[in-house]
């Protein structure tokens, strides 16, 4: 395979390379927008537990009781359900990381391989070269 072959294989591969980060900043981006958001709601929840102690120190009726616990209920159905996305994200994100990883050694090799064939097409023209010369040399001696 010849250097603009590998050459064109290089640049395919970084744009592979460059699409798999943006993904995986995408894929970043929504795992901690999901992980603060259930960082909200439990700090919420701590929030109105606290309102609730303090009201039911005071005292307060059955029904308005029932109220709180029915919210606090949907409250951690809420954050249960945030911690399921946040796993989820979680495996998102680092699946969008090993993608670009393997595209960034995927890149690496045909940049080493691409650097191996500029190097031994170099020497194959500094070899013929080399030849050249020692042939003009030969015929200048003879003559």
């Amino acid at each position: 395979m010849n250097t603009g072959q590998l050459g064109k294989l290089v640049f395919a591969a970084q744009a592979e390379e460059n699409r798999a980060a943006l993904a995986h900043r995408k894929e970043r981006r929504a795992l901690d927008q999901s992980a603060q958001r259930l960082n909200q709601l439990r700090a919420f929840r701590r929030e109105y537990e606290q309102r609730l102690e303090g009201m039911a120190s005071r005292g307060i009726d059955a029904r308005q009781l029932a109220d709180y616990r029915r919210f606090l209920s949907q409250l951690n159905e809420a954050i249960e359900r945030q911690g399921h996305e946040v796993q989820g994200r979680r495996r998102a994100a680092e699946d969008s990381r090993e993608a670009l990883l393997r595209r960034a050694v995927r890149r690496e090799s045909l940049d080493q391989l691409l650097e191996r064939a500029r190097l031994n097409q170099r020497r194959a023209r500094e070899r013929r070269e080399q030849k050249l010369s020692d042939e003009a040399a030969l015929l200048r001696s003879r003559a």
